[in-house]
């Protein structure tokens, strides 16, 4: 079953029942649902990556895309005046290849196919407002990238970024990202696309601005890129990853991994006209195991969880911008451990995916004890998160899915 979280509501995404709709604030209540299909009696592949993003002009709309085993997609709207969905595209042709991970900034939608195979497609109305099939606006092979990826689509003034974050390994400072950009104007004409990695930063090269802010000095100085613009580095890396991060997540300007070491790093993306680079990178102490999950978001906060579940963190990283460029590393003090035992601070929630009442209402168990996870072998994802709410994914040991909710409010 795949789930995701958009604009309070919560959807979950399977073969049995379609695609759902349930209040986040009432997780035992589904909103609305539809079948994947326009023909009931259709069969249809399994569900692999699903993604939400709001439209309309009061973003009362939700529109959820979600890919299948076979390649192709379907794009559903959630009216949240009225909680109806209506199928927009029922099954796009697509790659012939199962759809891995997907992004979407409506009308906009970024996926990647088992084989790594990158499309960026825009989905149009007619004149009468009626949804016509989405339109391939590019098409990227590559052979080398690793995961775990993250995908990202946003607006940038007149443009469209779409983007992909990769793993790689370099020989030098171990374990590194890379960022491919590709841009578009608001016709869908593509105007650049653009490269950069997290290897300079790694290293401690960092740019004339960046090197004001940091008070530490370097041994060595040397001149890089065409403009004849001094640059620092220190005699090895900084930072060093000799495995591959965990979980990868970028929400422009924030890049932020996690890792088996029980750090993050996060990484700050700077985007303009000209160039794209990774300007600085920090390491982030906190947890006292393993992290498995990361998320963050555009205004800089992020949510980490162990791969037990146990030690689930809060960040705040926009508060670390005017540090980055000092290559330290920050203990837990930047964030925010919650569990829930804390009675005090969360409502904790656990939906048992698997099983469905007749009323058509997931079985939901409220409790506040950490006992309540006993039986989980991992975290299997974090699904997303807002101002109020936390939402993860874990496996247990039968195979079932629990989507555990946490409430600040």
């Amino acid at each position: 079953m795949l789930v995701t979280f958009c604009a309070g509501i919560v959807f979950t995404a399977d073969s049995d029942h379609g695609l759902r709709a349930w209040a986040a604030e009432k997780p035992g209540q589904c909103l609305a649902r539809s079948p994947l299909a326009k023909s009931p009696s259709r069969s249809l592949p399994a569900p692999t990556a699903m993604a939400a993003a709001t439209s309309g002009p009061q973003q009362s709309l939700i529109d959820v895309t979600i890919g299948f085993e076979d390649g192709r997609l379907g794009v559903y709207t959630l009216d949240t005046t009225n909680f109806w969905i209506e199928t927009r595209f029922a099954y796009v042709e697509g790659t012939g290849e199962a759809i891995t991970a997907m992004a979407s900034y409506s009308p906009f939608l970024l996926l990647v196919s088992q084989h790594k195979v990158l499309s960026l497609y825009e989905t149009i109305t007619d004149e009468d407002g009626w949804s016509l099939t989405p339109r391939l606006l590019t098409t990227l092979k590559a052979d080398s990238i690793l995961e775990p990826i993250s995908l990202s689509v946003r607006a940038a003034g007149p443009k469209i970024v779409a983007s992909i974050v990769y793993s790689f390994y370099h020989i030098g400072c171990g374990w590194s990202l890379g960022i491919q950009e590709l841009q578009f104007g608001l016709d869908g004409q593509q105007l650049s696309s653009r490269l950069a990695t997290t290897v300079d930063c790694q290293y401690g090269i960092v740019s004339p601005t960046s090197r004001s802010r940091s008070k530490r000095d370097y041994r060595t100085t040397y001149v890089v890129g065409s403009g004849n613009e001094l640059s620092t580095r220190p005699p090895g890396p900084s930072i060093s990853h000799y495995e591959p991060p965990t979980s990868v997540s970028y929400s422009h300007p924030y890049l932020l991994t996690s890792h088996a070491d029980n750090t993050l790093t996060v990484y700050l993306v700077v985007s303009t006209s000209t160039s794209l680079s990774v300007t600085s990178c920090q390491r982030l102490w906190g947890h006292t195991s393993s992290v498995s999950a990361v998320q963050v978001s555009d205004r800089g906060k992020a949510v980490s969880v162990s791969s037990r579940g146990d030690d689930i963190r809060i960040w705040e990283l926009e508060s670390l911008v005017s540090s980055l460029g000092g290559y330290r590393a920050f203990r837990d003090g930047n964030s925010i451990r919650v569990s829930p035992g804390n009675r005090a601070y969360q409502r904790h929630d656990s939906l048992d995916l698997v099983s469905e009442s007749s009323q058509g209402q997931l079985n939901a168990n409220r409790s506040s004890s950490v006992d309540n996870t006993s039986g989980l072998t991992r975290m299997h994802n974090c699904v997303g998160f807002d101002d109020e709410r936390v939402l993860l994914l874990r496996e247990k040991e039968v195979g079932t899915q629990m989507l555990e909710l946490y409430d600040f409010t």
